[in-house]
């Protein structure tokens, strides 16, 4: 990101970008992680921006970085500014038409760590023309904002305008560590459970062989519960493409298998006529499909 620092010179693209950023992220901390630069830099900027001859455009409160309404406009026209950019690299991007040049796709970490990091290795080496990568964020990408090429997500309702291939739903069951059933006296069962506010552990728990067992502790995010689950801690939820694959975990008898969200392997129609979207359709509609047992939990 060019800045200029004179304090009174004109603002440019990454003065607009810094203060949208800023809004968004309602942080300078979040800004400056998502612009790539050090919390400084942006303090500093955005206290120029602030005492410019615009005056004020960002005030902090309570809950963040809220525009001024000098700072609303700024943001409006830093959205349009960024429109425009973000389409003309799709379109860039999407002039090339050789199986090469770079391909971003964006997949969950946790997809990426128990399955699909051998397939797309793969992928690199059918096509080592094509600069294969990976976006491994948990937070569903933004096409529209050429955050990546391509995303792998489940969703009850992606955006109506990308295009690319549904594919299926996704399964969770109730599992522990063979020993912890072995060893453990039915009164003395724990879950380990997501946080509170988790609105479908209540039906979970209904359904499961142990209603009645106690929560031994919450956490907050899928992998420290999987590693619970792995370290003997208590029972829990988790997919089944990760726990029926590992040999320590086992179903609880009589567990449910239950449909989550559906799979949907995306692409925004500025770059879906691409030959490198074609290849990298074709290839990961194919890998999904071939693991479709396994991640509905047919296969154990």
């Amino acid at each position: 990101m060019r800045v200029n620092w004179c304090k009174y010179a004109p603002m440019e693209w990454s003065d607009y970008q810094l203060v949208l950023t800023v809004a968004r992220e309602k942080s300078i901390r979040g800004a400056a992680r998502m612009l790539g630069v050090n919390h400084a830099t942006v303090s500093r900027r955005l206290a120029q921006l602030n005492n410019g001859p615009m005056g004020p455009l960002l005030h902090r409160s309570n809950t963040g970085f809220w525009p001024t309404n000098t700072g609303q406009s700024v943001v409006e026209a830093a959205m349009k500014m960024e429109q425009i950019s973000d389409e003309a690299v799709r379109k860039q991007r999407a002039s090339e038409q050789s199986l090469s040049g770079p391909l971003s796709i964006s997949v969950p970490s946790l997809m990426l760590q128990h399955l699909l990091i051998g397939d797309l290795a793969k992928f690199g080496e059918q096509h080592p023309e094509i600069e294969l990568t990976v976006d491994s964020t948990d937070r569903f990408v933004d096409l529209d904002r050429a955050e990546a090429d391509m995303v792998l997500r489940g969703s009850d309702s992606p955006p109506d305008h990308w295009v690319g291939r549904r594919l299926f739903p996704y399964s969770l069951s109730l599992y522990a560590h063979k020993d912890y059933l072995a060893n453990t006296s039915a009164a003395d069962l724990r879950w380990i459970a997501p946080p509170d506010g988790d609105v479908r552990w209540a039906s979970w728990l209904e359904q499961s062989p142990f209603p009645d067992a106690a929560i031994g502790m919450r956490i907050t995010t899928i992998a420290g519960r999987f590693t619970a689950l792995k370290e003997g801690l208590g029972m829990g939820r988790a997919a089944c493409f990760m726990a029926d694959r590992d040999p320590d975990l086992v179903r609880l008898p009589g567990a449910p298998v239950i449909e989550a969200e559906t799979f949907w392997l995306l692409c925004h129609p500025d770059f879906a006529g691409t030959s490198r979207a074609k290849a990298a359709l074709a290839y990961f509609s194919n890998v999904m499909n071939s693991y479709r047992p396994l991640l509905q939990g047919e296969q154990r």
